[in-house]
């Protein structure tokens, strides 16, 4: 009976691992996530592994050889508890498949777009949008009594102009 075994991989060997599985004839898995950084104020997307030094290898317990699979290049050895092995259940792995994490990422504002804030006390003041501050924050341009004043505001608050408003 097939089922779906938990590795340990080493430190960013889980595509090594996976290939070299693969080339074995046996079906391996680990999920990715999708992640948005700010590198030298560009943004830039980076696929890592979902769970870090983990890989999901269907094997059958009858039929497969386990120390040929511990002995892969890429792998430390399988996740056991006591002397079994830590099956994961189908349901699961094909949860984690059908997973597509989406980044977190607004669609932000060009710089020079005129935006509005939306927070506390500043509530309804036009800005200018600048650039983006991090991955949670952005730098506007805001007019505050005659003079410009660059501040850096969460992008939760900021609400662009419609542009049939």
């Amino acid at each position: 009976m097939d089922s779906w075994y938990l590795l340990f991989c080493k430190p960013r060997q889980e595509a090594r691992a996976q290939v070299n599985l693969q080339n074995q004839g046996m079906e391996a898995f680990f999920p990715l996530l999708k992640t948005e950084k700010l590198v030298k104020g560009r943004r830039t997307f980076k696929e890592s592994a979902l769970f870090p030094n983990y890989l999901f290898v269907r094997l059958n317990s009858q039929q497969c050889n386990f120390s040929a699979v511990k002995n892969t290049r890429g792998i430390s050895g399988f996740v056991s508890y006591g002397s079994s092995y830590q099956i994961v259940p189908d349901l699961l792995i094909s949860e984690l498949q059908k997973f597509q994490p989406n980044i977190d990422s607004q669609n932000l504002p060009s710089s020079g777009d005129l935006v509005y804030l939306s927070n506390g006390s500043f509530n309804g003041v036009q800005a200018i949008y600048q650039e983006p501050d991090g991955d949670m924050r952005s730098i506007l341009l805001v007019n505050l009594l005659n003079q410009k004043i660059k501040m850096s505001v969460d992008n939760r608050d900021i609400k662009k102009q419609d542009k049939f408003a």
